[in-house]
């Protein structure tokens, strides 16, 4: 989830019927807050399934793609949990 769907949702819900700069600044700020806590939880979930299977690198991996920091190929990174 990413903070233009968080942001088209709090539309949808009735959020900003009137809008202005504080109010779209105030709920940009929102939409980022909620989408930086999901981030973390999925990040989280993927680092206790990554110590419980050691065996391979796919959930490490996956943490190294969300923070941005992946390489194109999964098999040439650095593991950073």
């Amino acid at each position: 989830m990413d903070r233009e769907q968080i942001i088209r949702m709090a539309r949808e819900a009735g959020f900003a019927y009137s809008w202005s700069e504080a109010a779209g600044e105030a709920l940009e700020r929102f939409a980022a807050l909620v989408a930086a806590k999901k981030e973390k939880q999925i990040i989280d979930i993927l680092r206790r399934l990554q110590e419980r299977n050691d065996s391979h690198n796919y959930y490490a991996y996956a943490i190294n793609v969300i923070k941005g920091e992946a390489h194109e190929n999964p098999y040439l990174y650095t593991i950073r949990l």
